[in-house]
């Protein structure tokens, strides 16, 4: 009995530092934090973007963050991971910490059980990593081919008409 005690007591010490443990994140746009995981929440404060926060959880499209000593909810979309302007690696934003969110875009063929067990080709990322290209960069690549910045939504130049070619 006194053995079981002392297992259980182990265990809630090994336990309580992961459950106190939070992801850092960053606003990634002006947004409310709110006292329920809902638009209609009321708003507590204003954040600004860039503004750092600990994610304590998250409860659908929501996290429930803590900012300075006030705690919260905002808008998953609201967030970025990453410190603002640092660059992504190939396997950030997969998954967070504290949460054990797994983000996935556009992946087919995929159940979400294959995802939690895949495991990645680290030799193979870093050589990816290391193929990666400045914005400065690629900036400099594309003036030099002719290519001119969209916005983002801007279509594409019309193709010429049939039988016209281009520059007549």
């Amino acid at each position: 009995m006194i053995r079981k005690a002392l297992g259980r007591a182990l265990w809630g010490a090994l336990c309580v530092p992961l459950a106190a443990a939070a992801d850092a994140a960053y606003i990634s746009q002006p947004t409310e934090l709110r006292d329920a995981p809902a638009a209609d929440g009321h708003v507590l404060q204003s954040l600004a973007a860039a503004a750092a926060v600990d994610i304590r959880r998250r409860q659908g499209g929501w996290y429930q963050v803590q900012v300075n000593q006030q705690t919260g909810w905002v808008r998953m979309s609201s967030l970025r991971l990453r410190a603002p302007g640092e660059r992504a690696g190939l396997l950030d934003g997969g998954r967070a910490l504290a949460t054990q969110t797994v983000a996935t875009t556009g992946v087919r063929g995929l159940s979400g059980e294959d995802l939690q067990k895949a495991n990645p080709d680290l030799v193979a990322v870093a050589a990816l990593d290391a193929g990666g290209v400045s914005a400065a960069d690629a900036r400099d690549f594309a003036a030099q081919g002719g290519l001119q910045a969209r916005g983002p939504g801007t279509p594409p130049p019309a193709p010429p008409e049939a039988g016209q070619e281009q520059g007549q």
